[in-house]
């Protein structure tokens, strides 16, 4: 008789921490500490940002704010590496703050030299000067590159992209074929994953202002 099984050689854990509505007063306090930066730093500094802004590093130093949130991105990493199999001692520093306006958009790339990266979302948008505080229950994380019609989302892209050619995939999706996943700036939400990982924001057509803060991590020893 012929047995078989499937096995997946090579996971890859993408970590999702909500807060929710417990860093309310976090998350008011980041968005306005990110206007304040960004009225004050108006060049920024150019990394993958088209467009947009982008803030100069290490804002933990500047205010209290992103002060508390780099430890609770500190705990979450080592959580992070201690579910996955990873050893924990994982240092945060380094983070910066993204502004996206219409028509703006972030290019593929890595933090190739960082252990983790990720990033935090303090709100949806700001649309006329309102904050939109969508927090949910959910996992925010889903198939594909987009839901076909918002632009604005984090594009998280499989490695092995364009190298899976000979295989005709199926009209039903699995976690062996598909290519890319995407999230929606949720409230309280902070995405961690492996700095190889290529990602991206695509560009939205709504007038609003997309927020978001990301990271780098190192072991403490590390150069």
């Amino acid at each position: 008789m012929v047995t078989s099984r499937s096995v997946s050689l090579f996971p890859i854990p993408i970590g999702l921490y909500n807060f929710g509505e417990e860093n309310h007063q976090l998350n008011l306090d980041l968005v306005n500490d990110i206007l304040t930066e960004s009225k004050e730093d108006v060049g920024g500094d150019q990394r993958s940002n088209l467009g947009g802004w982008h803030s100069n590093n290490n804002l933990e130093s500047r205010y209290k704010s992103f002060s508390s949130l780099r430890k609770q991105i500190e705990e979450c990493i080592n959580d992070y590496c201690v579910k996955n199999g990873y050893e924990s001692g994982l240092i945060c520093g380094g983070l910066w703050a993204n502004i996206n306006e219409t028509g703006d958009m972030n290019v593929p790339h890595h933090h190739g030299t960082a252990a983790l990266t990720g990033c935090y979302y303090p709100c949806d948008a700001i649309v006329d000067g309102n904050i939109d505080f969508n927090y949910t229950d959910k996992t925010p994380l889903y198939t594909s590159g987009w839901n076909g019609k918002d632009g604005g989302c984090l594009v998280l892209q499989d490695p092995c992209f364009g190298l899976k050619t000979r295989l005709k995939k199926t009209s039903i999706p699995t976690g062996y074929t598909i290519d890319h996943y995407h999230m929606y700036p949720t409230a309280g939400v902070l995405a961690v994953f492996p700095s190889y990982i290529i990602h991206s924001v695509i560009p939205f057509r709504e007038n609003k202002r997309r927020l978001s803060i990301s990271f780098d991590s190192k072991y403490e020893k590390s150069g």
